[in-house]
Order: structure tokens, then C-alpha cells, then sequence
């Protein structure tokens, strides 16, 4: 006999041969479709029968009794039918043998009216028999909706644990964006910091160099080495050490060795230390060209009278 795709796929089902997924959505259809309940019903009759019947193959027999068997229920609804099924036939081979032997006579005459308990044993039979196929049917019915109401309440729980799942995950994904930005902010802040202390420096003054000059010599003495300065690029003060001498205030004069005045200064003394004083001329970075210039310190008295006390020749490199 040619069975169809669809009664194929509930013969699948009834002997546990789908898929999970397949076996959920066959359920699924069987809670809203009315109709494809009452196929599965009928065809699991006829499973029922085949089996009671020694009608199955070996391999399709083995899956019947290792799935559809392993339910109570289904082992109960399987003994029914063997007893059902086996008197009937009983039934059926008695009427050939008696069909066999005796002449055809009239059911009148086969049945008669003086024996009605008989006809109404075999229809209480017959009625609880067809009571307990729909007590049977109402109860596959319950459990087959029980189940898929299970399935469908399994999905809801993992689909709201999947929800949960996705807003917390969701959840950190922005705490995690939000730690980046500070990160990101804390990095650029960090960034125009950086570039103020680097502008503050350079803005800083500058270093400023001291350069102590020799005084000339004495007619008789020999004459110290000539003092050298690089060139400036800065600030710097050229030192004059003073030997004791005891003048209010220090007037200084620096002109080139042919004569032209660079700079005119009045001065103080500037101690270092207990011992040690000196008069000091600060110069600007290109006041002071490539050259050999003179040096001119005075001393002012107390009654206001300007002595010469050092002159000093260095040279700019």
C-alpha cells in the first residue's frame, strides 16, 4: 500500500524517527490544526493493529517496541487491542467452521429472540469497547496538548533567557563604549596637557651663562690669556671680579678695540659668598657680534669723583 508524505512523516513521529526540531513543529501543527490530530490518531490505530497483527517488518517492529512501547499508556492501549483484535478473529473462525459444516440458515433462526442475553452481552461489549476508544482517545488527546504546552512554555522560559541574555550583553557593550570615550577624552586631555607643559618650556627664560673676564695686565707682568666668549645666542652677564675696592657705585663701558661704544651700564656690587664680589654687565643675545672688544670698568667715590680701575679685552667667537 502507498503511503503519502504526510502519513509517512506521523509514522516518523510515532516511532520516534524525527528530528527534535521536526518532532516540535509536527507538535506545534497538532495543537492548532484539528484535523491533523485525527490523522495522527488514525494512523497510530493502524500502527497499533499492524503490530497486534505480526503485519509490521522485523526493523519497523523493533522501533515500535523500543519507543512507542516504552510509554505505560501506550503498552495498556497495545494489550487492549491484541485482546479486542484476538476475539474478534476468534469470532470470525468460529463463524467459518460453523458456516462449514452446518447449512446456511436464516440469522433469525441463528439468533433467536429467546436469547437475549446473548445479543445484549455482545452489545455491552461492543458499547464499552467503543466508550473506552474515546475515554482512550480523550486521553491521548490531554497528553499530547499537555505535552506541546510544555514545549511551547520550554521555548517561552528560553526565549526570555535569550532576551535577558542579549540586554545584558547589550548593557555591557555600552558601559564598555562609555569606558572607551572616557578613555579616548583622558587621552586627548592628556594630549593638550602635554603640549602646554611642552609650550611652557619653551617659553621658559631661557639659561642665562656668567663669563668672568681677565683684567689686562700691568706693564711688567705677564698678560693672562685672553678671555673668549661664544657667540650669544641667549642672555649672559660678563663678570668683573673687584679686589677690595670700596666704591658706591660701578659705572661700565664696552666698546670694540677701534673704539665704537656698545654699551653704557651703571652697576652695583654683587657678592658671592664672604670673600668674593664682582660688577656684572648683562648683554642680550646680538648685541655682540664676531670680534675682539674692550671692557672699561670705573668706580665713583664717595665725593662723587669717577676712577678707572680695570680695563678687560675678550674676544667673541
Amino acid at each position: 500500500m502507498k503511503i503519502d508524505q504526510s502519513e509517512n512523516l506521523i509514522r516518523k513521529y510515532l516511532l520516534g524517527e524525527l528530528a527534535e526540531a521536526d518532532q516540535a513543529a509536527l507538535e506545534q501543527e497538532l495543537l492548532i490544526d484539528r484535523g491533523k490530530f485525527d490523522r495522527v490518531w488514525a494512523v497510530e490505530n493502524e500502527l497499533v493493529d499492524s503490530y497486534v497483527r505480526g503485519e509490521m517488518s522485523r526493523a519497523e517492529r523493533k522501533r515500535f517496541e523500543s519507543h512507542y512501547l516504552a510509554s505505560p499508556l501506550h503498552r495498556e492501549r497495545v494489550a487492549i487491542a491484541e485482546s479486542f483484535l484476538t476475539n474478534i478473529d476468534q469470532a470470525v473462525e468460529e463463524t467459518v467452521e460453523v458456516s462449514e459444516k452446518e447449512p446456511l440458515v436464516p440469522w433469525r433462526r441463528r439468533f433467536p429472540l429467546r436469547s437475549p442475553r446473548l445479543v445484549f452481552g455482545v452489545v455491552l461489549i461492543m458499547a464499552l469497547l467503543l466508550t473506552f476508544g474515546l475515554v482512550w482517545s480523550y486521553i491521548e488527546r490531554v497528553r499530547l496538548t499537555g505535552q506541546i504546552a510544555n514545549l511551547q512554555k520550554e521555548a517561552q522560559t528560553e526565549r526570555a533567557f535569550l532576551e535577558q541574555r542579549e540586554r545584558e550583553q547589550a548593557s555591557r557593550n555600552q558601559e564598555f563604549e562609555k569606558q572607551i570615550a572616557d578613555v579616548s577624552r583622558r587621552n586627548e586631555q592628556l594630549k593638550v596637557e602635554l603640549e602646554q607643559l611642552r609650550l611652557r618650556r619653551q617659553s621658559a627664560a631661557p639659561t642665562i651663562f656668567s663669563f668672568l673676564l681677565a683684567p689686562a695686565p700691568v706693564r711688567g707682568e705677564k698678560a693672562p690669556p685672553q678671555s673668549t666668549i661664544p657667540l650669544l645666542t641667549g642672555k649672559a652677564h660678563l663678570l668683573m671680579e673687584l679686589d677690595h675696592n670700596d666704591y658706591a657705585n660701578y659705572q661700565i663701558i664696552l666698546q670694540t678695540v677701534e673704539g665704537r661704544e656698545i654699551l653704557r651700564s651703571r652697576t652695583g656690587k654683587v657678592r658671592f659668598g664672604k670673600d668674593r664680589a664682582f660688577a656684572t654687565l648683562p648683554v642680550k643675545a646680538g648685541e655682540l657680534a664676531k670680534g675682539d672688544y674692550i671692557l672699561i670698568l670705573f668706580g665713583q667715590t664717595a665725593d662723587g669723583k669717577i676712577e678707572e680701575i680695570d680695563r678687560y679685552f675678550f674676544r667673541v667667537s
